[in-house]
């Protein structure tokens, strides 16, 4: 009976994605076109923050000093690395998401696989909710589109009892600090508060 379900299910998606992709296809269009336009006529303003670069890439020297976890040092790296090009330019490159995909997907092999991505799952979930809550009631986009690549990879990375939490506190952090400074990139936000996470790990505090 199940698999009876399934596959009417596979069907009717199938022809509504059939139906419905004219319309999405344009309007993605529409969307790049627009963003074109924009990046045209947008002056090249990228920061230069020398200290802010080697304070983030110091972070993955120190854990992998107190861990000896070569796999988790190294995706703090590229982590770092992605979070710094993001507060910088506004750019998260994707050869930067392919290493983090690849190395989360990779620590999976000593993990729970469902377990963990259940933890992806928990930390999305907020984010997810806040960005169509804006998305769809105040028109508005709160959490780039790039920042969804990123997040289910430091989802897999979290201990599923903590990745709800962890993304309500960088959600809050994120709003605190956007008061202040605006347009902080919030996979910056992110990458500090996911460094303190392990920081509480690797100390026993958690």
């Amino acid at each position: 009976m199940t698999w009876y379900l399934l596959l009417l299910a596979v069907i009717l998606f199938s022809c509504a994605f059939a139906v419905k992709l004219p319309a999405l296809y344009s309007r993605e269009k529409k969307r790049a076109i627009i963003q074109c336009e924009d990046l045209k006529n947008e002056m090249d303003n990228i920061g230069v923050y020398p200290l802010a670069a080697v304070c983030m890439l110091l972070i993955p020297v120190s854990i992998f000093y107190f861990s000896q976890d070569i796999l988790l040092s190294s995706y703090l790296f590229f982590l770092a690395v992605v979070s710094y090009t993001d507060l910088s330019a506004r750019w998260i490159p994707d050869s930067g998401i392919c290493f983090l995909v690849a190395l989360s997907v990779y620590s999976l092999k000593d993990k729970d696989t469902v377990s963990q991505l259940l933890s992806a799952a928990f930390f999305i979930l907020p984010a997810l909710i806040l960005h169509l809550y804006g998305y769809l009631v105040k028109k508005e986009i709160w959490i780039a589109s790039g920042d969804f690549y990123v997040i289910p990879t430091i989802g897999i990375m979290v201990l599923p009892e903590y990745a709800a939490t962890l993304m309500f506190v960088a959600l809050v952090i994120s709003l605190a600090v956007t008061r202040w400074i605006p347009k902080t990139p919030f996979v910056t936000v992110l990458f500090f508060v996911f460094s303190g996470y392990q920081v509480l790990i690797l100390s026993g505090s958690l």
